[in-house]
């Protein structure tokens, strides 16, 4: 009577064992499939990351152009023979001047 007794016993502890593995384990690839695929997952992280990374290049690029263009501005404000000289590129001309344009015969 003891024996089978022991054996319930074990039987049970078996048991109890085989449910608690089953358990990790399930709880496990459910933590694992939440870390990784859910809304603020790992995929997400590195997809977010890798997009902040080239957003911040962008920045950088446009301060760059944006500082560029303050120190073109600060010459153009400084140096009035370069507005002349742009604007004369632009086809404008001085007041009472006058332009001859030739054509090449070829």
């Amino acid at each position: 009577m003891r024996n089978k007794r022991k054996e319930q016993i074990k039987l049970k502890k078996k048991r109890w064992r085989l449910m608690v593995l089953v358990f990790a384990v399930l709880l496990s690839i459910y933590l694992a499939i939440a870390i990784l695929f859910r809304e603020n997952g790992l995929f997400k992280y590195i997809k977010l990351k890798s997009i902040e990374t080239k957003l911040q290049a962008e920045i950088k690029g446009i301060k760059k152009q944006d500082e560029d263009m303050k120190k073109q501005i600060e010459t153009l404000k400084k140096d009035p023979n370069l507005i002349e000289e742009l604007a004369r590129e632009q086809g404008l001309m001085k007041e009472g001047e006058l332009i001859f344009k030739y054509e090449d015969e070829r």
